[in-house]
């Protein structure tokens, strides 16, 4: 009977009290309100409202007259076609094959972000690794290797060209003519902004990896050496795991290149070395002509965007997972 009467009983929630705010947290959220007002107004400004727009157009087609129209997937077919017809804008390279043009495009796109993470990370790894070991001198090379991220991309791109292609003031020209690595001679012109890159690209690499080198525990090293490992297994087993997160934040940034890469080709201005961001830079850069080319330049990068995009962020996801135990 007493438990029946019980079940007659309403049950009466105890209402929190709630949560002062203190003067303290105010000041708090008002600082980080300003903080983020900015890069979140630009972040709105410069890529939702751009971005967005760029989606709308790439469906659409702009005659002469500026008239707008709606063009369906027309745009994105131009630019599929391009990709597998080879008698749409074919190139023919020095060594006499014909690809199609947007093929050769996506090819040096795809290479560049190759050399990064081949070619430029594991030298700015090794070129890292014995910088930590003490060596004479260890600090100017790290000068020097940054050297090239502090002057002007312009000014660097041309003083290469001239040290490389020029053979009235070119030193570095007559030398490797000296030993026959004349650019000129080569299947692909674009193989020399992929000499420049990796040049060029190595003293950000080395600067990031020294100061990830420089947290590790020296203790780590030590015990490795009284164990008798060789440098190779200190490299491989001591330095690689416990650096990871920036290893596989480079690796990001090179696949990245594959999509954004464009001044240095542009700057270069040799035949066949265009890449996915530098074409859509020309295309629409014609001013008031290449408007009507604008919709097909919107469905390309995002065509490629669409397609790498997902790519870089599954890369990502699986070489994070390597070494994920390992922490400085």
């Amino acid at each position: 009977a007493l438990m029946e009467n019980n079940d007659l009983i309403p049950c009466v929630e105890e209402k929190k009290p709630k949560k002062k705010i203190t003067k303290k947290r105010k000041k708090e959220l008002i600082f980080v309100a300003v903080m983020l007002f900015y890069p979140v107004l630009q972040f709105l400004s410069t890529w939702i409202f751009v971005n967005s727009y760029s989606i709308i157009m790439a469906f659409e087609n702009i005659s002469l007259e500026g008239n707008v129209t709606f063009a369906g997937l027309d745009n994105f077919i131009q630019v599929i076609k391009g990709l597998i017809d080879p008698n749409i804008g074919a190139v023919t390279l020095a060594n006499g094959t014909k690809i199609p043009y947007n093929l050769m495009i996506v090819l040096n796109s795809l290479g560049y972000g190759l050399i990064a993470i081949f070619i430029s990370l594991p030298l700015a790894l090794i070129c890292s690794y014995f910088l930590s070991k003490k060596m004479p001198f260890a600090n100017v090379f790290r000068v020097i290797f940054f050297l090239p991220n502090i002057i002007s991309t312009v000014a660097l791109v041309y003083a290469f060209r001239m040290q490389t292609l020029d053979s009235s003031a070119g030193i570095l020209y007559h030398f490797l003519a000296g030993l026959g690595l004349k650019f000129e001679t080569w299947p692909s012109t674009t193989v020399i902004v992929f000499v420049y890159c990796i040049w060029a690209g190595l003293g950000y690499n080395v600067l990031l990896l020294s100061g990830a080198i420089g947290r590790i525990p020296k203790e780590l090293f030590e015990s490795a050496q009284m164990d008798g490992a060789s440098s190779f297994k200190e490299f491989t087993k001591i330095m690689i795991p416990m650096i990871w997160p920036t290893v596989v934040t480079l690796i990001v940034v090179g696949l990245t290149s594959i999509l954004t890469l464009y001044l240095q080709p542009v700057l270069f201005n040799l035949n066949n070395n265009e890449t996915i961001a530098g074409t859509i830079f020309n295309g629409v850069s014609g001013g008031a002509a290449s408007k009507t080319q604008y919709p097909y330049y919107a469905a390309f990068g995002l065509l490629f965007s669409f397609v790498l995009a997902p790519v870089i962020l599954y890369i990502r996801k699986v070489i994070s997972r390597k070494f994920s135990d390992t922490d400085c």
